[in-house]
């Protein structure tokens, strides 16, 4: 049930960018790849994930109190590179909309690449968070 709640309620969410720029594609006139993957719904989805992760991880109080082969460390490097995700994200999103200003040189499509693999190692890394938490919960641990 976990999983399907993080699908849900975070991965859903953090496409909502994604899926009203689909919608707004679908109606403009000149339609472009470039206008449809945007690196700041990467960079957001990337960041709602992160945050999902430590609210998560933070949350379940009650698997601290039993005895699980290495919970807590487990979880600390967990929040911890949650926290490393969201300081280069926000960093990536100041640049990118540094990048935006008019007579400012930066490369755009080095800032989409790269906010589209860390996305993607988030989703990863995210999933693999909720992937052993349902395990846990189901028993399975």
């Amino acid at each position: 049930m976990v999983k399907t709640k993080w699908f849900i309620y975070t991965v859903i969410i953090g496409l909502i960018p994604f899926i009203v720029r689909f919608f707004v594609f679908l109606f403009y006139e000149e339609r472009s790849a470039d206008f449809l993957f945007n690196g700041i719904d990467f960079i957001i989805f990337g960041l709602v994930l992160n945050l999902s992760n430590i609210n998560e991880l933070e949350g379940k109080a009650y698997l601290d109190k039993k005895k699980l082969d290495n919970w807590k460390t487990w979880k600390s490097r967990g929040i911890g590179l949650s926290v490393v995700f969201i300081i280069v994200f926000s960093s990536i999103l100041g640049i990118a909309y540094f990048s935006e200003i008019e007579g400012v040189k930066l490369d755009k499509v080095a800032i989409k690449i790269c906010a589209i693999i860390l996305s993607f190692v988030s989703f990863l890394f995210s999933y693999s968070i909720f992937n052993r938490i349902n395990s846990i919960d189901n028993g399975k641990n």
